[in-house]
C-alpha cells in the first residue's frame, strides 16, 4: 500500500476517517480481497487481477461529502455519490506526470471508512467518475477534486434484453438475483431479501439493468440500493415493516436522547396522495381514492405503471396500502443533522450505523411549552466531514406502508393502522 507524505493535519474527529483508492487493471464489480481488512473478510472479496494496489490518501483529504438515498419516500433510491477535496504538495497525484499517472483513470474504486472503538465501518464504497487536478499561480500545491459514484452507475450502463433464468411466479427477490446474474454481479456483493410479491414473466425489452431492478423494487414497494460496503441490496416490503418493530434511535433536545444540531420540520403537499392508480403490465389500472381527502385538498394523484405483479388484485392492494398512509397532510420531519465530532458514543454510533429503513424517534421541545414527537424511518444518509468536524444528516419520512405489529406501542393499535398486504 502506498503512503503519501502529509501536508496537513490528520482529521481530528472521534471516528478515524480513512480514504483508500484501489488501482486496478480492469473493471471489477465487487471489492477486491484485501488482507487484514474487516471490510473484506475471506469469502467475501473478489480475487482477480482487478485488485492491483491500494493508495491511502487520507492525509491529503480536506473535505468529504457523501450522499446516499432518496429525498422522498415515493421516489426511487438514487445512486450514491461522494466528493472529496485534497491538497497535493508533491505532485504524486498528478494524473499526467505523477507517481500514479498510469493508474489514475475513471472507474477505479474508492472506499471511505470510519473507525470507532476498534470497529471499522464503511461510509461509502464506489468508483471514481472524475479526478480534477488544478494548479493555482503562486501556490506550491495542487488542488485535487475527486467525484465518485456507487455501483448503480455501473448497473445503469449495463443494458439487458432477456433476464437469464427468469420465469413467471418468481418472488421479487429471486427476480432481482436473476437480473444481477445476467450482468455478472458477484453473489458475494449482494444482500437480497426474498420478497413478498411474485412477478410475471420478464417483458424482454431493452433497458438498463438498473431500470429493471427499480421496476422490481417498485412492484414490491421495497427498495433497491447500494449499501455502504458497495453491496447490491434489495429490501422487501415485509422487512421494511418488521424494522418498525425494533427500538428506534431516539433524538431530542431534552437531554434524554441523542442531541441534534438542526431539525427540518415541514408541512406541505409534496407527499400527499389521495387518488392512487397502479397498473401492471397486461393489466387494467387499479384505482383507490379517498373522497374526504379530495374534498379537503383537491385531487392529488400518484400513478405507477408497467409493474410486474401477476394479478390486478395485488395491484389494487398496492393502491390501497399507499392511500392509507398518504391521504392526509401532516407535519413531517424532512431531515435531522447530528454532530459526531466529539467522542460521545451514542452520537458517533448513530452517525456510523444508522441506515435506510431504520426507525428513529425525533422530539422537539417547543418555545412556550409542549413537544412535538415523530416516529420516522431513515430514507437518506449524508456525511459532511472536514479536518475538524463530522456532521451527518438523515433524510426521513413516515413509513410508506405500515403493518400491524403485535405488542408495539406505535404500530400495534387496533383501528389505527393499515393491515399491510
Amino acid at each position: 500500500m502506498g503512503t503519501i507524505k502529509p501536508w496537513v493535519l490528520l482529521m481530528a474527529t472521534a471516528a478515524v476517517v480513512k480514504v483508500v483508492v484501489r488501482f486496478a487493471t480492469g473493471p471489477s464489480f465487487g471489492p477486491p480481497l484485501v488482507l487484514n481488512s474487516a471490510l473484506t473478510p475471506l469469502g467475501t472479496g473478489v480475487l482477480s487481477d482487478s485488485a492491483v494496489s491500494e493508495l491511502d490518501v487520507t492525509s491529503f483529504v480536506q473535505t468529504i461529502t457523501t450522499n446516499r438515498g432518496r429525498s422522498r419516500i415515493l421516489y426511487t433510491f438514487e445512486g450514491g455519490n461522494a466528493t472529496l477535496s485534497l491538497i497535493d504538495t508533491t505532485g504524486v497525484l498528478d494524473p499526467d506526470n505523477g507517481t500514479y499517472a498510469n493508474q489514475i483513470r475513471p472507474m477505479i474504486q474508492i472506499v471511505i471508512t470510519a473507525t470507532y472503538s476498534g470497529t471499522e465501518k464503511a461510509l461509502f464504497s464506489g468508483y471514481i467518475a472524475s479526478w480534477n487536478y488544478t494548479y493555482q499561480q503562486d501556490i506550491d500545491a495542487a488542488y485535487v477534486t475527486i467525484s465518485a459514484v456507487d455501483g448503480e452507475r455501473i448497473l445503469n450502463l449495463a443494458d439487458i434484453t432477456t433476464v437469464t433464468g427468469q420465469a413467471a411466479g418468481q418472488t421479487t427477490g429471486t427476480r432481482v438475483n436473476k437480473i444481477l446474474d445476467t450482468v455478472s454481479w458477484p453473489t458475494a456483493s449482494r444482500n437480497i431479501d426474498t420478497g413478498d410479491t411474485t412477478c410475471q414473466a420478464d417483458p424482454g425489452t431493452v433497458t438498463s439493468s438498473l431500470s429493471r431492478l427499480r421496476q422490481v423494487a417498485a412492484t414490491e414497494i421495497g427498495g433497491f440500493f447500494m449499501d455502504t460496503d458497495g453491496k447490491a441490496t434489495f429490501k422487501s416490503r415485509s422487512s421494511t415493516i418488521s424494522a418498525l418493530a425494533t427500538s428506534p434511535t431516539v433524538f431530542n433536545d431534552t437531554g434524554t436522547g441523542i442531541p441534534y444540531v438542526s431539525l427540518d420540520f415541514n408541512t406541505d403537499d409534496s407527499v400527499l396522495a389521495n387518488s392512487i392508480s397502479i397498473t401492471r403490465i397486461g393489466g387494467s389500472a387499479q384505482v383507490a381514492t379517498d373522497a374526504a381527502s379530495i374534498a379537503t385538498f383537491f385531487e392529488r394523484s400518484f400513478t405507477r405503471t408497467n409493474l410486474l405483479m401477476e394479478t390486478d388484485t395485488v395491484a389494487l392492494d398496492y393502491a390501497n396500502a399507499i392511500l392509507g398512509t398518504r391521504k392526509d397532510a401532516n407535519l413531517r420531519v424532512k431531515g435531522i443533522t447530528i454532530d459526531s465530532t466529539a467522542d460521545v458514543a451514542a452520537t458517533v454510533n448513530a452517525a456510523l450505523n444508522t441506515d435506510f429503513f431504520q426507525p428513529i424517534q425525533v422530539t422537539r421541545a417547543q418555545p412556550g411549552g409542549g413537544t412535538i414527537t415523530r416516529n420516522l424511518t431513515v430514507q437518506g444518509v449524508s456525511h459532511t466531514i472536514t479536518t475538524t468536524r463530522f456532521l451527518t444528516t438523515f433524510s426521513t419520512a413516515e413509513p410508506l406502508v405500515e403493518g400491524f405489529i403485535l405488542n408495539n406501542s406505535q404500530y400495534g393499535k387496533l383501528d389505527s393502522g393499515v393491515l399491510a398486504f
